[in-house]
Formats: structure tokens, sequence, C-alpha cells
């Protein structure tokens, strides 16, 4: 008989030769098949922590390590990565269509809005209704949003039993562990005692607040995050630089705002590394919206390095632009949560790449304006 799902898992964790980075990527890829199975979770994390703490499984759950490189870990691994390769990309559409669930009354809204139906707050009955929404909403065939952002909906709401989860502190300079989520036991107690909504306790509203400002970027704290990054990627140097900020104070859009962190910083290095004369030292960050024509409000971030331009051919930059270096880890920390492109000389011809599409694969093609450097253009969706 083959082995099950979570047993394979098991004993590709077991395994030695398999690497930290391997590891993550077997937890990342089966995650989703798990969401829906408590008892398959339970299980898995039970073996885990065996394994972790050294001790042995059931004889007939335990093959030996041989064995598993032999029949099943290589055939499992190749199987595992083609799934990754066809799999879809997250879509940032999805995104919206998934974060606009917490402005619906029969939705996500009051995980973070204040309960204002013409009834008593009670939050087992809201988190069950909840939890079906959020569970059918992410289902393979329905939104396809990135892991990450999955992982901190179901940490901030839906645990079983409350896990740490991520936030960024209020100046966007720094990442901030939270312990506490709908899943404390002390919030719920407060809950029932009250019959009240928790964003009516000061410290549950700080939480509250705390997962909003990881997930969505409102009125004026783009700026603020502008600001943090800046200062931290160009330090003294920042002086010499002409920097130009357009309408920031007004962006309104749902990402992860710790990856869009350091997908700016990314981008700040590099900037900072290419500027090596006068000429190379002014930046424009503008902000714009508009719609699209299937109906989503468009909120574009345009970055632009004037009178910058990589002095490689087209075909070089569009190979180390899939995954290498800077502008693969600004590719890693963005996909799924919006579309990105970006607008140079390339040969002596303005050029516009599109790294982050539609679909997977890298597109380009010649634009008739010139780009006055090398110009990154974020494009978010809302709804």
């Amino acid at each position: 008989m083959g082995l099950s799902k979570s047993d394979f898992v098991k004993n590709l964790l077991k395994d030695k030769s398999i690497n930290a980075q391997q590891r993550e990527k077997v937890v990342e890829l089966v995650a989703r098949d798990f969401v829906n199975s408590e008892e398959v979770l339970n299980k898995i994390a039970k073996d885990v922590e065996d394994i972790k703490n050294g001790m042995s499984l059931k004889p007939e759950e335990v093959i030996k390590i041989h064995e598993v490189k032999n029949e099943g870990i290589k055939s499992g691994l190749g199987k595992l990565k083609s799934e990754q390769k066809n799999a879809p990309e997250p879509n940032p559409k999805h995104v919206a269509d998934f974060m606009s669930l917490f402005n619906q009354r029969d939705g996500l809204k009051y995980l973070t809005h204040d309960y204002d139906e013409n009834s008593e707050f009670n939050i087992d009955k809201f988190l069950i209704s909840a939890n079906e929404v959020f569970k059918e909403k992410t289902k393979k065939d329905k939104l396809n949003i990135p892991q990450s952002l999955w992982r901190i909906v179901k940490r901030f709401a839906f645990d079983s039993k409350q896990t740490e989860w991520t936030s960024i502190s209020e100046d966007y300079k720094k990442p901030m562990p939270i312990t506490i989520g709908w899943a404390t036991k002390e919030l719920r107690d407060w809950s029932k005692q009250n019959q009240l909504h928790p964003i009516r306790n000061e410290d549950y509203k700080k939480i509250i607040n705390d997962f909003k400002r990881i997930t969505r970027i409102e009125s004026p704290n783009l700026n603020t995050l502008i600001d943090a990054t800046l200062e931290s990627t160009f330090e003294k140097e920042i002086e010499n630089f002409d920097i130009k900020k357009i309408d920031l104070s007004k962006a309104d859009f749902y990402s992860h705002v710790g990856f869009l962190k350091t997908a700016f910083e990314t981008i700040f290095e590099e900037i900072k590394r290419r500027s090596d004369s006068p000429q190379k030292k002014k930046i424009t960050i503008k902000y714009e919206r508009s719609i699209s024509d299937d109906g989503y409000y468009l909120r574009k971030i345009v970055i632009t390095h004037h009178k910058s331009a990589p002095n490689k051919e087209l075909e070089v930059l569009l190979k180390e632009w899939q995954e290498k270096g800077s502008m693969g880890k600004i590719k890693e920390k963005l996909r799924g949560y919006c579309h990105w492109s970006v607008e140079t000389m390339i040969e002596g011809a303005p050029t516009r790449v599109d790294i982050l599409r539609e679909n997977k694969a890298i597109e380009y093609g010649h634009i008739k304006c010139d780009p006055d450097g090398f110009k990154h253009i974020l494009t978010f969706y809302y709804k």
C-alpha cells in the first residue's frame, strides 16, 4: 500500500539529506492541501514534534532512510517540483478579491471592524461562520492568494490554538512578533463575558490594528513606510540625493507590508549602488490611481532612478531578472501581491520588461516614451 500524503511528508522531514530550503518548500506545497483537515494537521504536528525530540514513531509508520531515498524521496521531490512548476501563480487580483471580504458583512468584515448588527456579539458563532468563508474562498479552485497571506490570516483569526504571527511596528522600522489573536483564551473569554467585539477592548483593538498594518497600506502610511526605508538604506548619504515624492499620502491598497518593505529596500540599495555620479542622484517616487478594464482599481507605485540604465544586453538581462540577485529577491517578495514592470534604455532602445504579470513568462517590448532612467512600476489591485 502506498504512503499517505501526511506520512510521505513526515518521512521527507525526517530525512537528513533534505536541506532546510527543501523542507520549507515541502511544507509550503502541502500546507494548502491540509487546510481543511484538522485531524491531519494535528497528526503531522505531533509527528514533527516527535521527530524534533528524537522520539521513535510506531513501527508501521517508520521507513528506513535508505528505502525512502531509493524508493520515495527522489520521485517524491521530483513530483513536488513538478507540481510547484505547474502550480498557478498567486494572483494579485485574487488578493484584491480576498481582502474585499474584510468589507463584507457575510465575509470576514468583523475580524477587523466592530460588530454593527442588531444583536449581541457571539464570538464562537461568528468565528465558525467566518472560518467557513475563509476555507471556502481559499480552496484550490477559488482564490489563489500567496501562502504568506493565507498564513497570516489563519494565525491571526482561525488557529485552534494561538500561534505567533508577525506584524510591523507603527513606524514601519522593524518586524513585530505577535502572540495574541482570535484564538487567545483571554480574548475569547473577555468577548463572551461582555458580549462585545474584541475591538471594544483597547488591548485587543491594538492587535487588530497590528493585523491591518501588515496586510494593508492606508492613507497616509505609504509615506511613512517609504521614509523609514529610505532612512535605513541610505543613512547619512540621503543628504546627497534629490528625492521627490508625489501623492504617496493618498495610497490605499493591500499587500504583505513586511515583504513590500524588503522589496523597497532592495530597490533603493540597487539605486544607491548605481549612483556613481551627481547626475544619478535623483529619485522620484510617485503614487498613481486608475481603473482597469475588468473593474479593479489600479494602485501604482512608480520609482524612477533618473539617468540610470543597465549596460548589459537584453538577452542577458532577461535571464538574470528571472530569479537572480537583487531583481530575483524583489520578484520573490512581490510575487502574488502585485504586478511588476521595469522601463529603461536597453541596447539604446526604450524598453519595457514585465517581470511579474498575469502569466508566468517574462515579457518585453519597445516603448515610445523615454523612461528617463530606470523605472520600477508596481501595480496593485483593489476592490
